[in-house]
């Protein structure tokens, strides 16, 4: 395998602009592959065509919020399982980002702290142990 092809993809969702092109600029510089959205909606299309490693995602987000989003994403077997980091800007968000999230962090963050839980979620196998936990532990459907 070539090194492009050992590098792992992550995909920021956030509705800001700014804020997807400055992760992106942090995480390319990191060496990682990075798509971007600016919803849930090009989101979940990224993420079906795509299969990302990762998924960076605001909590708040027009048409469908980003805990909604990864909500359904564990409740629905069949796609895939990765593990998950929000960012969101309200503190009052976190505790239920924590809950279905990896990781959560709070703006304003330091890139290098977006970069040590970058690593060590997408660096271990065990991240998508996490993801496999949360899902057996998901209500299903009727």
């Amino acid at each position: 395998m070539t090194a492009e092809n050992q590098r792992k993809t992550v995909l920021v969702i956030d509705d800001d602009r700014a804020i997807r092109e400055l992760l992106k600029l942090h995480l390319v510089n990191a060496g990682y592959q990075v798509l971007v959205a600016e919803d849930a909606i090009v989101g979940g299309r990224e993420l079906l065509e795509r299969r990302p490693d990762l998924l960076i995602i605001d909590a708040s987000l027009p048409y469908m919020s980003g805990i909604d989003f990864v909500a359904t994403l564990i409740a629905d077997q069949s796609l895939p399982a990765m593990p998950v980091i929000f960012i969101t800007g309200r503190e009052e968000l976190s505790a239920r980002a924590h809950a279905l999230a990896d990781a959560c962090l709070v703006k304003p963050f330091l890139a290098t702290d977006l970069l040590e839980v970058v690593e060590r979620l997408v660096g271990r196998d065990l991240a998508l142990d996490a993801v496999a936990l949360r899902r057996a532990a998901a209500p299903r459907a009727a």
